[in-house]
């Protein structure tokens, strides 16, 4: 929910932890279809981490072994061009799953300072990269407001999942799916420059050059016509013609 939305929903003169109380004040208490399907989507959450983190791990360790060697071939005369194709390809495959995998452990901040805004509404008192950044009495108690009910676990637990979410989505694969693209475009590039190489380039150049000749023939000619009829059109142009 963004800022705008947070502000219509709130209610006047209340205050950011009310407003998230109230948000799961509705959901009955002791259920276990309640605390099934959080545990549910928070350990996909999880596992989709760990997929994404092990495809980005595979990536890299493809892509480096290909580059190696296709940088390593470089001499060869016939494969020059499309090893070179392939081995851009493998290079942005890397650097993509080398972003995929990079922690984030950003924090919100207070106005005007380093320190960590707890106020937040991005405050995650279950996050490591968030509560590493206050000392331990205070995470302790913060633990304690939110054990406090099930309205305060619900609402932690979901701020956890939806933070989760936004890094497998706005970051992990985002990211994995640019290594992949990469990595085929790059093996596509080697195989379409290889192509090119041999004789059905040559043929494909030829028809190529064919079709261009007669392209840029018939603009000229259509250009010529244009200019002609803009000539008829002036006066001066048609006595000077004559002339």
């Amino acid at each position: 929910m963004c800022n705008t939305e947070r502000k219509e929903h709130k209610r006047e003169n209340e205050t950011e932890e009310e407003f998230e109380e109230r948000i799961f004040s509705k959901v009955p208490e002791d259920r276990t279809a309640v605390d099934n399907i959080l545990r549910v989507n928070h350990g996909n959450q999880m596992r989709l981490g760990l997929m994404a983190d092990a495809k980005a791990n595979i990536m890299i360790t493809v892509s480096s072994i290909v580059f190696s060697v296709t940088i390593a071939n470089l001499g060869n005369d016939l494969m020059k061009w499309p090893l070179l194709t392939f081995a851009c390809g493998c290079f942005f495959t890397l650097l993509f799953a080398i972003f995929a995998i990079i922690p984030k452990t950003d924090y919100p901040k207070a106005k005007g300072s380093n320190e960590i805004d707890r106020k937040s509404p991005w405050f995650n008192p279950l996050f490591f990269g968030h509560f590493s950044h206050i000392p331990i009495d205070e995470y302790k108690e913060d633990y304690a407001e939110i054990l406090m009910t099930d309205d305060k676990i619900y609402n932690a637990l979901a701020g956890d999942i939806y933070g989760q979410g936004k890094v497998l989505a706005l970051k992990k694969y985002k990211y994995l799916k640019w290594s992949y693209s990469s990595f085929l475009w790059g093996m596509s590039g080697a195989i379409a420059v290889f192509i090119l190489q041999g004789p059905a380039g040559d043929f494909l150049m030829k028809y190529l050059s064919w079709g261009w000749d007669i392209f840029v023939g018939e603009m000229v000619f259509t250009l010529d016509g244009f200019k002609e009829l803009l000539c008829q059109a002036s006066t001066v142009c048609r006595n000077n013609q004559g002339g």
